[in-house]
């Protein structure tokens, strides 16, 4: 058969498409014509699989520009578009509460409920609150506080507001968004999950971020451990290396917090050796005796 035009959730365009299957269904009323035709598609490009839907209604009839007698068809397609909308990746790293909400704001964006997605993505914007801990009487005053907790920045806050408007519109008047505000809306929402719970782990994979964790210290310690001898006798510094800038600073705080993991025999690495004086500062040994 003849490759159809059809648009593409993978390559976020229309693309030509090879009909695996057909089937047409005409309406059971003789007194009028119209018939649905169902289409299995694959994409040429990405060999991506959709279902075409189209509804061809021949009582509406018309001559076209060339005097050839045309009518209406209207199209749908499953998985339902987002056109030019490029889904988030990494989804799975976010909170599940927070994933599910988001998930189910973005189908009803897709299926046209625009009054439904807004009323959801502002439930996002309470389940980011939630995860967060953030309080407030108001979802006004946890956006706020979110800017106050320094999780967000100034303009940031004021999109979030406005997603916060959208939604008490739908919520208490029943009014419905429009399409074109709910685009922006979501690239709003991406945009907050992106920053408070997607960009940083994927950085902590390919750059050296700073470290604000004993489980994370703890791991670089291992790694670095791994480059010395059995029996050798340094200062923590010395072991972690050009790494120490990750600390920022914290060196001390984290230095306290091993030598009581140390004592408490749930880190089993290194052992604490005499206090030296290096110039003005005291420092700790530690030896190394377990080799990793």
């Amino acid at each position: 058969m003849k490759p159809v035009k059809n648009y593409c959730n993978h390559c976020q365009s229309e693309t030509n498409h090879s009909i695996i299957a057909t089937k047409t269904i005409a309406m059971a009323d003789p007194d009028y014509s119209l018939d649905w035709k169902h289409f299995m598609l694959e994409c040429l490009g990405c060999e991506s699989i959709s279902f075409r839907v189209e509804t061809h209604d021949y009582e509406a009839s018309y001559p076209d520009e060339y005097d050839n007698w045309t009518h209406d068809i209207s199209v749908r397609i499953y998985p339902f578009p987002l056109k030019n909308h490029r889904p988030i990746k990494e989804i799975y790293l976010l909170p599940s509460e927070i994933r599910t909400v988001y998930d189910e704001s973005v189908e009803a964006l897709k299926s046209s409920c625009f009054l439904l997605a807004g009323v959801g993505f502002r439930a996002v914007i309470e389940a980011v609150c939630i995860d967060k801990k953030i309080i407030g009487r108001t979802l006004e005053a946890k956006i706020n506080n979110l800017l106050k907790n320094r999780l967000i920045a100034d303009k940031e806050a004021e999109r979030l507001h406005a997603v916060r408007f959208l939604g008490n519109d739908s919520v208490h008047e029943m009014a419905v968004p429009k399409e074109q505000a709910l685009y922006v809306v979501l690239d709003i929402i991406e945009h907050l999950l992106k920053n408070l719970y997607l960009i940083d782990k994927s950085a902590k994979t390919v750059l050296d971020t700073y470290i604000t964790e004993m489980k994370e210290f703890e791991q670089l310690l291992f790694k670095e451990l791994k480059k010395f001898n059995v029996n050798d006798d340094f200062p923590l510094a010395k072991y972690i290396g050009k790494d120490v800038r990750r600390l920022n600073g914290q060196i001390s705080q984290f230095e306290t917090a091993l030598i009581d993991r140390i004592n408490k025999g749930e880190f089993k690495l290194l052992s604490i050796g005499n206090v030296k004086v290096f110039g003005t500062n005291a420092t700790h040994q530690f030896q190394h005796f377990i080799k990793t």
